[in-house]
């Protein structure tokens, strides 16, 4: 059973190897449909597994391992434990540098850097809040400033903001704009390039209702 198992493994990664382009875009839109779906940790898991795949066999490409790096990020948004919420930021931040190796000047990488030391945050706010959060905020500043047309890094940025400007009691109207900036960009997004990300899209809008209330 193990041999079958390693043959038919050998055999995927041989064809969309051997396939080129086509297979590489089937697998990857296949596992991007599936994190979509996804709902839960172990989901999330399973498909940070299928882009590590595809980014062994495809070691040009950074998609793959932006896309597990993603993956690994919820992991940790979702965990309730301090040092499992660590152990997938490390893992995302291992597939990011690869990533960040290959494209170092796009905004949805930088992105999610910001967004990497933003749920670092989260673990120990009062003791991570004073280093990690200007880095978070300026990480996603850079991106925007990369690209200011990217909803993603708007959002994040304006969400980074909106949680500071709750910690300490003072003026969210700022962070706000940034949220409503982001919404409007995710409007405004023609179609996007194959495989790139779109992701975003229903948190700037539930953002966007809590800035409203």
């Amino acid at each position: 059973m193990k041999l079958l198992s390693i043959s038919i493994a050998l055999f995927w990664f041989a064809t969309l190897s051997f396939a080129g382009n086509p297979a590489y875009e089937k697998a990857m839109q296949q596992a991007i449909d599936q994190l979509n779906q996804a709902g839960s940790p172990e989901a999330y898991q399973a498909v940070a597994n299928q882009f590590q795949r595809i980014a062994q066999v495809e070691q040009e490409e950074w998609l793959p391992r932006y896309y597990a790096s993603y993956a690994y990020i919820i992991q940790g948004a979702m965990s309730d434990e301090g040092e499992q919420k660590d152990q997938h930021l490390d893992q995302a931040q291992e597939y990011l540098d690869q990533a960040k190796q290959m494209m170092p000047e796009e905004s949805e990488v930088v992105t999610l850097q910001g967004y990497i030391h933003m749920i670092r945050v989260t673990v120990d706010p009062a003791t991570r809040g004073p280093e990690m959060a200007p880095l978070a905020t300026q990480t996603l500043a850079k991106a925007v400033q990369m690209n200011p047309d990217n909803p993603r890094a708007l959002l994040l940025l304006g969400q980074m903001q909106y949680g500071t400007a709750q910690f300490f009691g003072s003026d969210t109207s700022e962070a706000c704009a940034l949220i409503s900036q982001s919404v409007t960009k995710f409007e405004q997004v023609e179609a996007a390039p194959s495989l790139y990300p779109t992701w975003g899209e229903n948190s700037a809008t539930a953002s966007q209702k809590a800035c409203d209330q």
